[in-house]
């Protein structure tokens, strides 16, 4: 079985930053040598994810994962170990060398490199086909008509997909894409295989966070049928995990810790157009937990720009809730008389939007503002209704001073009671749980206690410190230790030294199981032996070798006690003979220790 070699894990892992690699995921910040940031693989409200350099290596005070850089990206781009390594060593310019071929290597499944290549094939005929065939005309006049620069048009690379629904088969079979893979790429109807999945449609190409295109949506132009159609999931592409424009959002996320939260495609574009460039949106979805993960590793306050018709207040309603549920402080820009972005960039131009920005009303106002007109808190019905509409919202906020305030303010603004306000909310039905995608929110995992012994220490020891387990092998066995966790990373240790793998990757990858993957990264990022290292090491092996003796020694006397007879005389001289030479090894060990 093709295995990669043990000298390319460990090149990728030498060659491969991880700050560099952490921080196109999540926003880090130094702390002395080290690095930390909010983790990308849960929800969290303050910083415990830590990164440590000069290993190579991160580790979550809150979840628990951790590891190196190919683990890490095998977790976030859901990759197996294969494919991260292959990742990183194109990244980094490094040969793939592979062990136990005698052949041409075996085939693995490619499907996903493949479809982001077809994609970005895609997007740009269709992008061809709108600026610079006469079959784009009529999309081309829309985007005139909206006042959508050439720039814009560049930028994001939109394009039109024609009317004749058998164009696109034709145009990637003469290219040499074969049906099998056609049909599984998303672009055409399951039930009419030649027949393209979006017609006659403005295009827009929709990238992952590398910039790569994975899917697409599509607006119509003219004729009946849905406004606009999306791609569905595929191998390369999640719509619940995936933000429109992300890609060319986050450098100016990044730069201001915040994000305007869009409705649409075209209201990104106009927030882009005039300047602001932190715009996101859902894929013509609401608004998920995970999205909102992406955007919460790098921002701070998120903006919410929702059209202000009646779907736009539930849109916002819902988003202001799960926005808090992630810990954002949340803005409500407030676009009236059913207008959206797009229509203030076309009627009133870059400056006017931009000042809607500005003007932006903290989420607390807005909600209150709204019930105030959606019921009569003059009458006491009217009261009750609108402090059930803010109760969730008071669930949502992250801490009891924020929960009190609330109340204060609202007790103020309805006319009620704080004591009333507070009593309802109190008996109120159970709040209800996060969800995620339609299921309830995986709640981070806490490693398990592990009782810290002598052997484990030992073992954890020179886990970080990994050139010493030659003098440890000589000194015991995996089999004299009873600790589980400590001969399961004997063994790992042992692997590694006999195949020459020398990286943190390696090793972690041999672990038999999560809870020991999570003690060696908490230990290694903690950098508990990183000080006197050699002194802790020999210390460490001394004490568990005295250990081994020890318990040797005392099965020694007794089966000494058990001899009788002639068999008994002739064992006893060689028994003797051993318990002499431990009791001699003991002796020099407590030498050495005073």
């Amino acid at each position: 079985m093709a295995r990669i070699s043990p000298s390319t894990i460990d090149a990728v892992n030498a060659q491969t930053d991880i700050v560099s690699l952490v921080g196109e995921y999540t926003r880090l910040e130094r702390r002395g040598s080290d690095w930390w940031g909010r983790c990308p693989f849960h929800n969290e409200k303050s910083p415990s994810f830590h990164v440590v350099p000069d290993r190579k290596m991160y580790h979550c005070f809150g979840c628990g994962k951790g590891g190196g850089v190919i683990n890490f990206l095998m977790e976030m781009d859901k990759l197996s170990f294969v494919e991260a390594v292959e990742t990183l060593a194109k990244k980094t310019g490094i040969e793939v060398v592979y062990e136990g071929v005698t052949g041409p290597l075996p085939p693995r499944d490619d499907t996903r490199e493949k479809l982001v290549e077809l994609y970005d094939r895609v997007a740009g005929s269709f992008h061809w086909l709108l600026t610079d065939s006469p079959l784009g005309k009529k999309a081309l006049d829309y985007l005139a008509s909206r006042k959508v620069s050439p720039e814009i048009i560049e930028e994001f690379r939109l394009g039109y997909a024609p009317a004749d629904r058998r164009w696109l088969y034709g145009f990637l079979s003469k290219k040499g894409y074969s049906p099998e893979f056609l049909a599984k790429s998303g672009l055409f109807s399951k039930k009419y295989p030649e027949s393209a999945f979006f017609s006659d449609r403005l295009m827009f190409p929709i990238n992952n966070r590398k910039g790569q295109v994975v899917a697409f949506g599509g607006r119509i132009l003219e004729g009946e049928g849905p406004k606009y159609l999306n791609s569905g999931d595929m191998p390369q592409y999640k719509k619940g995990e995936t933000l429109f424009a992300f890609d060319r959002a986050l450098p100016e996320i990044r730069q201001t810790k915040s994000a305007i939260f869009c409705e649409g495609y075209m209201d990104v574009i106009a927030w882009h157009q005039a300047g602001v460039k932190r715009a996101v949106a859902p894929l013509g979805t609401a608004f998920t937990t995970e999205q909102a993960k992406l955007v919460k590793s790098f921002a701070d306050t998120v903006y919410l720009s929702f059209d202000s018709d009646t779907a736009g207040q539930t849109a916002t309603y819902k988003a202001i809730l799960m926005c808090r549920e992630a810990g954002f402080q949340v803005r409500v820009i407030e676009i009236m008389n059913g207008k959206d972005p797009a229509d203030i960039l076309f009627n009133e131009g870059p400056e006017v939007l931009i000042k809607t920005l500005e003007i932006s009303i903290i989420d607390l106002d807005y909600l209150v503002s709204t019930a105030g007109k959606r019921f009569d808190i003059a009458s006491p019905e009217g009261k009750s209704r609108a402090s059930a509409f803010m109760f969730p919202y008071i669930e949502a906020l992250e801490s009891d001073i924020q929960r009190e305030s609330t109340i204060q303010h609202l007790s103020a603004a309805f006319g009620i009671r704080e004591q009333a306000l507070l009593s309802d909310y109190k008996n109120r039905k159970q709040p209800r749980p996060a969800f995620q995608n339609g299921q309830e929110a995986e709640k981070p995992v806490k490693a398990r206690n592990v009782r810290m012994n002598a052997e484990l220490r030992a073992m954890l020891a020179v886990v970080a410190n990994p050139a010493f387990f030659p003098t440890m092998r000589s000194s015991f066995a995996s089999d004299d230790l009873e600790d589980p966790f400590a001969r399961d990373l004997y063994i790992v240790l042992e692997e590694c030294y006999r195949t020459d793998s020398t990286s943190v990757e390696s090793l972690l990858e041999r672990c038999p199981n999560e809870e020991l993957r999570r003690l060696v990264t908490e230990t290694l990022t903690g950098g508990e032996f990183a000080d006197n290292a050699k002194k802790t090491v020999e210390d460490s092996i001394q004490l568990v070798r005295k250990n081994v003796l020890e318990k040797k020694r005392a099965r020694l006397v007794a089966r000494l006690g058990m001899l009788t007879g002639a068999d008994g005389d002739r064992a006893l001289a060689e028994l003797m003979s051993e318990k002499q030479r431990i009791d001699e090894e003991l002796s020099k060990l407590k030498d050495a220790n005073e």
